[in-house]
C-alpha cells in the first residue's frame, strides 16, 4: 500500500465507538473522513456533498434507514458509488455482497485495522474515478 493514501470517505454507523475507531484508523493513513450517525444522516450528508466522497463505509442495521435502504437510494442517483458494507450481521439477503466487486465489498464486525485498510485501499485503487 502507498505510504499516504488519498481519498474522501463517509463513515455511516450508529455506534459512536465504531465511527471514532474507523475515523482514527483511516485518518491515520491520510484519508479524509466524514461521519454520519445513522442511515438517514448518512443519506442526507451524501445528498448534500455527494461529489466529495470516494467511498462510503456503511453499517447495515441502523435507526431511521438501514444500510441497504441507504445503499439502494444512493445507487439510484450514482450507480458507480463505492461501498464497504461493515456489519456484525450476515449479508445473506444480498448475495452480491458475498462476492466483492470493484465497487462493493463486505467487512464483518468486529474487524482489524489491517482488514479495514486493505478493503478500503482495494476499493479506492481498483475502481478508478468514482462517478
Amino acid at each position: 500500500m502507498p505510504d499516504r493514501p488519498q481519498g474522501r470517505i463517509l463513515v455511516v454507523d450508529d455506534e459512536p465507538l465504531i465511527r471514532e475507531m474507523a475515523r482514527e484508523i483511516l485518518e491515520g493513513q491520510g484519508y479524509a473522513v466524514t461521519e454520519a450517525v445513522d442511515g438517514q444522516d448518512g443519506l442526507d450528508v451524501w445528498m448534500d456533498r455527494q461529489a466529495q466522497f470516494d467511498l462510503i463505509i456503511l453499517d447495515l442495521v441502523m435507526p431511521r434507514l438501514h444500510g441497504f435502504q441507504v445503499m439502494d437510494r444512493i445507487l439510484q442517483v450514482a450507480p458507480r458509488t463505492r461501498f464497504l458494507i461493515s456489519s456484525g450481521f450476515s449479508p445473506d439477503s444480498r448475495p452480491e455482497l458475498t462476492r466483492p466487486t470493484a465497487t462493493t465489498a463486505f467487512l464483518a464486525k468486529p474487524y482489524r485495522s489491517k482488514d479495514l485498510l486493505e478493503r478500503v485501499h482495494r476499493l479506492l485503487q481498483d475502481s478508478g474515478p468514482a462517478a
